[in-house]
């Protein structure tokens, strides 16, 4: 035992050093932050030198550690210590990529379709030179394997198919060093190269011709097996970007991988990704497709034989099959073990072909070379455009086709020209007249230089559907928080969602809020995907009324038509009514647990689906085929309900003209006492229309739907009653009615044929005291019941007072929802009002005032807003129209005045 006095030298030893680590031993301050801390450093201050791409890619590195840390234990150290490597280089002053020649390395990017940076595998020579242009060479992956794994793959690292999913996140060392850059994407995973996985791809072309010195006319596109039918689908829709496309063992068409049994929007919405139908786009590239005789896997041979035959019939398309006495691997017999990129070299790409053809059913891919069709008249059908520059001109022949461009930098067209479109000529001069590029479009059976209409809603580029046209941007799932029960159903749905509908996604994360959570500019920057039964999601209320289908308690509604059940639900896409240049995507049920089931849709949908939450809980399908769905169908070139007899009105708020239970937005929560609303009265015991005049059976039905409505006004604070026997009033018989319209000198005709509803109904023809009337959507006529007809002198009479000249209404009749006076031609939302200065918005000009009553509280501090203010009170004076509902009444009534007119209720209500 030692004693304190006589230490040893070996414990002098010991406490000499302990004393000196922290000085002389002790790591950098930056090698003891972790990896991550250092590259938030790096990403706040980025060194001179290092692109941006760099930094994402070391996060994509981080990311991918965590992300595999429970799955794959001994993998995850791995990629954690490259990404420290690659920090430590960075933090030094450079790039370790450019440094990587003859390895595999991976890079990431970022996609606005998911919140988890996307990664690639990347090959770079190993004699690089970044002052020359390489060939690329893009491999697509199949089953059960990712972009790392797959480069490790084609660069020599074979193996057994079945332990594919022990080496995703190996390290791999090529054995073969083509003279190429050769890139591996991942593709989301097994979506199989559709979508957000065709996005990917030319999204990593992109990246790579960002960070390494490509050939744009030397990109070789290849794909086995999953991989295959990527090369088929991506190498026809896009054949203008390679010089070569080979689709080793894939299926040539997903008609024939879906089978048969399919709807015919089921086969709109596939044809778009046939190879089949779209190899007419391979003109000007040389595409090449190989396949085993013995290949029993679900790519059957007789796919391609098939394939063979289709585009033997396609004038100008030659045959490139080549077969194989051998099963379904066939990647290396094709590549010849390393040794094809030399054959592959001798293709090049004609970035100024003389003859183009474009044939496509989706706007994504709607261009080849310098042809792209910008409108395809009965979408999603099939659209063909052939350009042939001869001589002077350039001939163009179309069909289901409304309008196209011609980009004149790529098309061999001779300085003065003629261009004929389908036989008639529609230019003919210097081409500098035109500028760079030239738009046509078809007016009737004519064609002109000029740009396809935009007015109102239509379906064009970037908002033309289907459901799946949304998977190529940002979406943000909102889950509804209004029923507290549901609230956690509701989210875990959402985040089901969240993580991709497509089969076999990996690596797709995207945005779950809660619907209190979406912003202005959220819904401004991303497609908004809504989860929610009736009552739950306070955006889906907001923006019912804009929406042409519906939920009800039990029921789904689209259009005309009701489907009822305790298991109905529905996805549909429409344009966002809060930002009209991007999509809501609703996906609803009468429960939450139905609106769940709507995650296990089937891949390939059209605009809309109706389905039963029993019929989709088991194994997702590519297409519901059949499968029992309610109803599918896709909106016409205008967004409306084929066959529908009236379409929505845009912007029109909350469906339920009394709104929601949902409060006012503002920074102030209201606090004011919900007023004890009157007792509800009664239903007449006697009514003005006789029984057997037109309005008689209508006035009786009324009476006997209203008192089933919930009566929302009842539950708004500060609002203001008033219960005047005089503004009591009855619905006429429909002579007597039309008799006072015509006295009141209102010009209007009868509307019989309008709705068994809508008591006496009539289309408004000409101003009414001088003040003018129009619909927001101009093309629609502008029809009520007579019974508010005959109240506009008097609504006139209090706007005019403002210097009004004008009046746009939003809405008037329309036939949904069921709980609406719109429904009965006896509501108006007005939305603008046009003066002497110009035109005074709701939306833009009332100043919402919610915790203070609408008519009594202190004037608004504007000089519009005092005047829109006084023309909702004055209207209230009027003792003619039982509600006046402007943006104090809620949010959904923020760019609106709602005014309706009740018949046998005393009640008035304003707010």
């Amino acid at each position: 035992m030692f004693s304190p006095s006589t230490p040893s030298a070996a414990r002098v030893r010991r406490v000499v050093l302990a004393a000196l680590w922290p000085i002389v031993f002790a790591p950098s301050a930056s090698a003891q932050a972790t990896p991550e801390t250092r590259l938030g450093a790096l990403e706040a201050r980025r060194p001179a030198g290092i692109p941006e791409g760099t930094l994402v890619s070391i996060r994509h590195l981080l990311d991918t550690a965590d992300r595999i840390e429970e799955r794959h234990p001994e993998k995850a150290p791995q990629w954690r210590r490259r990404a420290t490597r690659y920090i430590e280089s960075v933090e030094g002053g450079t790039d370790p990529y450019p440094l990587a020649r003859g390895e595999i390395v991976n890079r990431g990017y970022r996609s606005p379709v998911s919140t988890i940076p996307q990664g690639y595998a990347v090959y770079i020579p190993p004699d690089y030179d970044p002052s020359r242009q390489y060939p690329l060479y893009i491999a697509l992956h199949g089953g059960s394997s990712n972009g790392n794994l797959f480069l490790g793959v084609v660069l020599g690292n074979n193996m057994d198919w079945l332990t594919y999913d022990q080496h995703v996140y190996d390290d791999f060392t090529p054995r073969w060093s083509p003279d190429w850059i050769v890139v591996a994407p991942t593709g989301f995973g097994q979506i199989m190269w559709r979508w957000m996985g065709e996005k990917d791809v030319l999204d990593v072309i992109d990246d790579v011709q960002r960070h390494y010195s490509v050939d744009p006319n030397g990109v070789v596109l290849g794909g086995l097996s999953n991989g295959g039918v990527g090369a088929y689908a991506i190498g026809t829709r896009h054949s203008w970007r390679f010089a070569t496309v080979q689709a080793m063992a894939g299926a040539p068409s997903w008609m024939q991988y879906v089978g048969g049994g399919l709807r015919e929007v089921e086969d709109d919405a596939i044809r778009a990704w046939s190879g089949m139908d779209l190899a007419e786009n391979t003109f000007n590239t040389t595409f090449r497709y190989y396949h085993g005789r013995a290949d029993g896997g679900p790519m059957r041979p007789r796919f391609v034989e098939e394939f063979t035959r289709r585009i033997s019939a396609i004038p100008g398309v030659p045959v490139n099959e080549t077969w194989y006495d051998a099963g379904h691997d066939i990647l290396y017999i094709v590549h010849r073990h390393g040794r094809i990129y030399s054959g592959l070299a001798e293709t090049r790409r004609d970035p100024r072909p003389r003859e183009v053809r474009v044939v496509t059913g989706d706007y994504r891919a709607a261009r080849q070379h310098w042809v792209t069709v910008t409108r395809i008249h009965d979408f999603p059908k099939l659209a063909r455009v052939r350009a042939v520059v001869e001589g002077d001109a350039i001939q163009v022949e179309t069909s289901n086709t409304d309008a196209f461009a011609i980009d004149l930098r790529d098309a061999p067209a001779p300085a003065h020209l003629a261009i004929r479109v389908d036989g008639a000529e529609v230019f003919r001069g210097a081409q500098s007249r035109l500028g760079q590029r030239v738009h046509l479009v078809r007016e009737g059976d004519t064609w002109k230089l000029g740009f396809p209409p935009d007015d109102g809603m239509r379906k064009k580029p970037g908002l033309s559907g289907p459901i799946t046209d949304a998977y190529y941007d940002r979406m943000v799932h909102v889950y509804g928080t209004a029923n507290a029960a549901h609230t956690d159903d509701l989210r875990d749905a959402a985040t089901r969602g969240s993580r991709g509908w497509p089969l076999w996604a990996w690596d797709l994360r995207q945005e779950v809020i809660a619907d209190t959570e979406l912003t202005e500019e959220i819904a401004r920057n991303a497609h908004v995907v809504l989860y929610g039964s009736p009552g739950d999601n306070a955006v889906l209320e907001r923006i019912a009324g804009a929406l042409p289908i519906r939920i009800e308690a039990n029921a789904v509604v689209v259009g005309d038509r009701r489907f009822e059940g305790n298991d109905v639900g529905v996805r549909f896409i429409y344009p966002n009514p809060l930002a009209p240049d991007h999509y809501v995507i609703v996906q609803a049920g009468v429960t939450p647990g139905v609106v769940d089931a709507g995650n296990k849709l089937a891949e390939f949908l059209p605009d809309w689906v109706v389905y039963d939450g029993r019929e989709v809980r088991g194994a997702q399908r590519r297409a519901a085929g059949r499968t029992r769905m309610r109803d599918m169908g896709t909106f016409d070139s205008r967004w409306r309900i084929p066959g529908a007899a009236v379409a929505p009105e845009r912007g029109a708020g909350p469906d339920q003209d009394e709104g929601s239970s949902e409060e006012a937005s503002a920074s102030e929560v209201p606090t004011l006492p919900v007023p004890r609303a009157p007792a509800v009265p009664a239903p007449p015991r006697r009514f003005a229309a006789p029984s057997d005049d037109p309005a008689g059976p209508i006035a009786r039905r009324i009476a006997r739907l209203v008192p089933s409505f919930i009566n929302f006004r009842a539950t708004i604070p500060g609002a203001e009653w008033r219960d005047e026997p005089e503004a009591v009033w009855s619905i006429r018989a429909q002579s007597e009615c039309l008799d006072a319209l015509a006295d009141a000198g209102v010009p209007a005709r009868a509307r019989p044929e309008l709705s068994n509803l809508v008591a006496s109904p009539v289309e408004l023809l000409g101003p009414v005291g001088g003040v003018w009337f129009r619909m927001t959507h101009e093309e629609r006529a502008l029809v009520m019941s007579c019974e508010m007809a005959v109240r506009l002198p008097a609504l006139v009479a209090v706007i005019a007072e403002q210097g009004v000249h004008g009046i746009e209404v939003m809405s008037s009749y329309r036939n949904h929802p069921r709980t609406s006076f719109h429904t009965m031609g006896l509501a108006l939302d007005l939305s603008r009002f046009w003066t002497d200065d110009g035109w005074w918005t709701v939306q833009d000009d009332y100043e919402a005032t919610p915790m203070q009553r609408t008519c009594s509280g202190r004037a608004p501090r504007g000089a519009r807003a005092r005047a829109l203010r006084t023309m909702a009170c004055g209207l209230a004076d009027t003792h003619l129209l039982s509600s006046i509902l402007t943006p104090n009444y809620n949010e959904g009534h923020r760019d609106h005045f709602h005014i309706d007119a009740r018949p046998d209720d005393p009640r008035v209500f304003v707010r």
